[in-house]
């Protein structure tokens, strides 16, 4: 295995780790403290209260790295769309050269100046997308120059100058809340009792449980160079490098083995800029990797390459209880 995510290697070593407990995730538990005590002063004195404009749902999570955020927000903002309303989005710019400059997001948007995620969202939604570190100013500014129905923040549980009307809380179904710990020792952004705070709750999950959330549907994949859709089943039996720079890629990974995919994984850091140089190889194999690695990289006419686009399935209850809510905040 190729990796370039220093992560995976302490976890070989036993020394950190955001799902079990090591030597270095004790050694930070101060800073956990510290973390702890400065983000309840955050939420204290830094909470805005007041009443919006237009209704903001933020879709967030109480750990770092990969749950879906963005997947639920591409869907939200279609099924949305679909009954009439106007959807703007913040997203964050995380890992961009200026976070804190505001952009809307245009066909010609560059990954390092507007970040993969809000590029995702503007290529599979027709929402107005904003992107800000700062959300309370991103929010400000889609209200002043936009007519719109809902704004939805991709993350931004954790940052409080933001009032919401609506949280939706998403926990992956495998260890929700990681080792437990409190970040840097952990992944998690507040303790795990915090979730009992929190009505709206959307689990990732595995697509045959019982629990009321989403599943990821990876039944096909695009041909690049064809932009054609295929039968990801059309791709068991061969050997196929794995390019990936998302926060979890284990799910994803033990997913195509199972299709009898035989797998050469070259791991990135999430939000890593993937370059030509990383899809060059010295044999014939095949290149499989998900949509959001793709937008890094769809203009280097890549061949002999696929992705997994960013397709959810939503429980009906899910369905209903967004409507319900959503609906319940429009009423005039």
């Amino acid at each position: 295995m190729f990796n370039k995510s220093k992560l995976p290697i302490l976890s070989k070593y036993y020394l950190y780790s955001l799902d079990k407990i090591y030597i270095l995730n004790i050694i930070l538990l101060p800073l956990s403290i510290l973390y702890f005590f400065i983000n309840l002063a955050r939420k204290l004195f830094f909470s805005n209260k007041k009443l919006n404009i237009i209704p903001v749902v933020v879709i967030g999570n109480l750990t770092v790295g990969g749950t879906g955020k963005t997947s639920l927000v591409i869907w939200l903002c279609n099924h949305l769309a679909s009954r009439k309303y106007k959807i703007g989005v913040i997203s964050g710019g995380y890992k961009t050269n200026n976070p804190n400059e505001l952009q809307i997001v245009g066909d010609n948007s560059q990954i390092k100046e507007v970040g993969d995620e809000a590029i995702l969202i503007k290529r599979n939604t027709q929402s107005v997308v904003c992107k800000c570190k700062n959300r309370k100013k991103a929010y400000e500014y889609l209200v002043s120059k936009f007519d719109l129905d809902v704004i939805i923040s991709d993350d931004g549980l954790s940052h409080y100058t933001l009032s919401r009307d609506l949280n939706i809380v998403i926990v992956k179904e495998n260890k929700p809340f990681g080792n437990g710990l409190l970040l840097p020792a952990g992944p998690l952004r507040e303790t795990p009792s915090t979730i009992n705070k929190y009505e709206n709750i959307v689990v990732n999950k595995n697509k045959k449980s019982n629990l009321l959330g989403f599943s990821y549907d990876l039944s096909s994949v695009i041909d690049i160079s064809k932009s054609e859709e295929i039968d990801i089943y059309n791709l068991s039996g061969t050997s196929m490098h794995l390019v990936t720079a998302i926060a979890n890629p284990d799910l994803l990974i033990k997913y195509l083995n199972r299709l009898n995919i035989d797998l050469i994984t070259h791991i990135y850091p999430d939000h890593y800029i993937l370059e030509k140089n990383d899809f060059l190889f010295e044999d014939e194999y095949k290149v499989i990797m998900t949509e959001k690695d793709f937008v890094k990289c769809s203009t280097y006419n890549l061949d002999n390459a696929y992705y997994i686009p960013t397709k959810i399935i939503v429980d009906n209850d899910i369905k209903i209880m967004l409507n319900n809510k959503i609906s319940e905040l429009l009423k005039v």
